[in-house]
């Protein structure tokens, strides 16, 4: 087997933490975002759960798949996920990872 998680009993949670690569022709600026991105990702486990972690986590996961599946970002969806970060208004904004993924936004953005 390759890939895929497994739950078990009342209160099991299957999480997977596989990770898709992206095209070899991915410039070094989106891999750096990317790995931004999925390193946030991965620290908001840390926080409660709220509609902005889920609003902020539901961005990630679109630019997380934009990447892997064209090595590109889109604009549309990276400016906004920017700004919400540079913001700081929310726990993730605290997170040391946001600060990363608005310099690597930066770096894709120009």
């Amino acid at each position: 087997m390759s890939g895929g998680a497994i739950a078990t009993g009342a209160h099991g949670r299957a999480v997977s933490y596989s990770h898709t690569a992206p095209p070899p022709q991915t410039d070094a600026a989106t891999l750096a975002l990317l790995e931004a991105v999925r390193a946030l990702r991965a620290d908001m486990r840390v926080l409660a759960a709220t509609d902005e972690t889920a609003a902020v986590d539901g961005e990630l996961g679109e630019i997380e798949g934009e990447i892997t599946r064209t090595g590109r970002a889109g604009a549309g969806r990276l400016a906004p996920l920017r700004d919400r970060l540079q913001a700081g208004a929310s726990a993730v904004g605290m997170l040391a990872s946001a600060t990363a993924v608005v310099q690597a936004a930066a770096q894709v953005l120009g």
